[in-house]
């Protein structure tokens, strides 16, 4: 078994685009607990504690490898609140062979065409002075959000505003991995829904992150109005399944 020191070194030995967010727990800077990553054979695992609200082990590979790599890691990172995370035919199996648990499956997308370059008006990015309308739109809009301003995750937020100046509509630029940046936190409040006004948000957002690097974002499988703006912005879709030890 090798070990791996940095997100340069997991990025590469894999491709993997979530290994290389999970990788961020490696860097410098990262705002929690310092993660560590592993190889073996075409295994590779990181441990990123505290990642976007878990104690995530995301691992890839050929499932052979994946389970031997597994087994020599796991007591080394098993607890109650360790999850598990791979693509769902991976997890599956390491489930069955491992005895582990399948909690959940939910979309992984990726942007696998240039962003849209079309005018989004009135889009912006947001400041300081908004975050406690920023809070009160995700705890009114999207309660079960896995972004929050006070999450250490938070970079920067961009939004619409409304007549009175508020947000009435935001998506979080949060958890920066090297090349890679992850959107979540998005909300719209329920009084402006159907007035497009995500899409624009996420139409901004996409665009001015692809300048840095890959895209990725999270998506509940049976939220069907969020799969049709992501899969117009040219995101696409992977299942992945987390997984309790």
């Amino acid at each position: 078994m090798e070990v791996l020191g940095s997100a340069a070194e997991v990025a590469a030995v894999s491709p993997d685009l979530m290994l290389r967010w999970a990788a961020q727990a490696l860097e410098p800077g990262y705002p929690h607990e310092r993660g560590r990553a592993w190889r073996r054979g075409s295994a590779v695992a990181v441990f990123a504690p505290r990642l976007n609200r878990s104690d995530r082990l995301v691992h890839a590979g050929e499932v052979d490898d994946v389970v031997a790599l597994l087994r020599e890691v796991l007591p080394t990172v098993s607890g109650e609140k360790v999850r598990l995370l791979a693509g769902a035919p991976l997890a599956a199996q390491v489930a069955e062979r491992l005895g582990t648990e399948v909690l959940a499956t939910f979309g992984w997308m990726h942007l696998a065409a240039p962003p849209p370059q079309r005018p989004v008006p009135g889009v912006e990015w947001l400041t300081d002075a908004d975050v406690p309308a920023i809070d009160a739109l995700l705890r009114e809009a999207n309660p079960g959000s896995y972004l929050f301003p006070d999450d250490p995750g938070a970079v920067r937020w961009a939004g619409i505003r409304g007549a009175d100046g508020a947000p009435i509509s935001v998506a979080g630029d949060s958890w920066p991995a090297p090349g890679l940046r992850y959107i979540s936190g998005v909300a719209t409040r329920p009084d402006h829904r159907g007035e497009g006004l995500s899409t624009r948000v996420c139409t901004f957002i996409t665009r001015e992150l692809a300048r840095l690097g890959d895209v990725v974002l999270m998506v509940d499988p049976d939220n069907e109005p969020a799969l049709r703006l992501y899969r117009g912005l040219g995101y696409r879709y992977a299942a992945i399944s987390a997984g309790r030890c």
